[in-house]
């Protein structure tokens, strides 16, 4: 089945790949700079921060998109299994691996800690590749939808689902841990990340528009004199929220951050649409993204910490991209053994004009054709 390349997904992809890497030398910075850095310095990468927040949701949007774009009416057969492989697979072993990592760094190393460690990142998605399971339900709910949703309104469906995303987010967001329920305080922490009707309305736009990508495309067209204004409304609101103390967490997971980071995708949807060549750096990071997206928090947490004799402003940019480079060449060496797509999944396809017909599915799972 040939699939049409859809150019804007490379820039999407590449950028909310960088954005979740600053993100994490940012929250470095404030752990290894604590008392150093002074309040405007703080306020100042507070506000980049929460500016960055739209990368991880945003590729829920690339893979349902490109999902709902390539399989519209029908799935292929093996559709979850191929996807078990490449996707899965390197999320169980790089569960393991980040276990032993983290264990190593505390000197809390035991084999029965290691075991223990390892079933927790698999079995609750204790550690940075969470998102690797809330994209697999994405995958089956794209089943669900094309077997069962395909004649509904978008309208009613991308209603229903940020209903349902505002009211779970909200009452993760501004309900306190309830004591009666068990490991209260790690579910309003870290868990109430994983399901996915926290990340519901992204699912559902992209399904629509993925769907009806010539619509979507002239709907941007036709709209963005006033669309180009909504990532600074949005984002006013979110300073409003937290520098208003009314939601004090920097987080993806904040209901004000839904309207934001859509956005946010449509403005620049639009305006790399706009753009005919796709540079190299960004086809690159675009194609390596997995790789970076696994790899990469154990780099930011030591080049961070090697260089936290320096300024601080020298610090970020020197750990982001070390990060980035040094990820981006231990995904190219995995490669080259056998067991190696098991670790980091599969590298994407280098653009040329040779590949313009050929779309990569997912921003994990690159190479695999169904």
């Amino acid at each position: 089945m040939k699939k049409e390349l859809v150019s804007e997904v490379i820039w999407l992809r590449c950028l909310a790949c960088l954005t979740v890497v600053a993100i994490h030398c940012i929250n470095m910075t404030f752990t290894n700079y604590e008392g150093v850095l002074s309040n405007l310095s703080v306020t100042f990468l507070e506000v980049v921060k929460l500016a960055l927040l739209f990368g991880t949701p945003t590729f829920v949007f690339i893979s349902e998109f490109l999902l709902a774009k390539a399989y519209p009416t029908q799935i292929p057969d093996k559709f979850l299994w191929k996807r078990v492989r490449y996707i899965l697979i390197p999320y169980i072993t790089m569960a393991v691996v980040y276990a032993f990592y983290s264990l190593t760094r505390s000197g809390e190393l035991t084999a029965t800690a290691l075991i223990v460690k390892s079933l927790r990142n698999i079995v609750v998605a204790d550690y940075i590749a969470y998102f690797i399971i809330v994209i697999f339900q994405f995958y089956v709910l794209h089943i669900i939808f094309t077997k069962y949703f395909q004649k509904a309104s978008p309208k009613l469906m991308i209603t229903l689902c940020l209903v349902v995303n505002l009211i779970y987010l909200g009452f993760f967001n501004f309900v306190p841990p309830l004591n009666f329920v068990p490991s209260a305080e790690y579910i309003w922490t870290r868990l109430y990340w994983v399901p996915f009707p926290g990340w519901l309305f992204y699912f559902s736009v992209a399904y629509y528009c993925g769907r009806n990508h010539a619509a979507f495309k002239e709907f941007l067209n036709r709209n963005m004199k006033w669309l180009i204004y909504s990532p600074i409304v949005t984002f006013l609101v979110i300073l409003f929220l937290r520098f208003g103390e009314l939601l004090p967490e920097a987080n993806s997971k904040r209901v004000d951050i839904l309207f934001y980071t859509i956005s946010m995708i449509f403005v620049i949807f639009y305006l790399t649409s706009k753009i005919k060549h796709i540079p190299w750096i960004i086809d690159l990071v675009s194609r390596y993204s997995f790789g970076i997206y696994l790899l990469h928090l154990i780099f930011v947490q030591n080049f961070s910490e090697i260089f936290d004799g320096l300024n601080p402003w020298i610090n970020i940019p020197l750990t982001f991209v070390l990060s980035i480079s040094i990820s981006i060449l231990l995904t190219f060496v995995l490669h080259k053994l056998r067991i190696g797509s098991y670790f980091v999944g599969k590298i994407g396809a280098k653009f040329s004009t040779k590949t313009k017909n050929i779309q990569n599915e997912n921003w994990v799972e690159k190479e695999v054709k169904v």
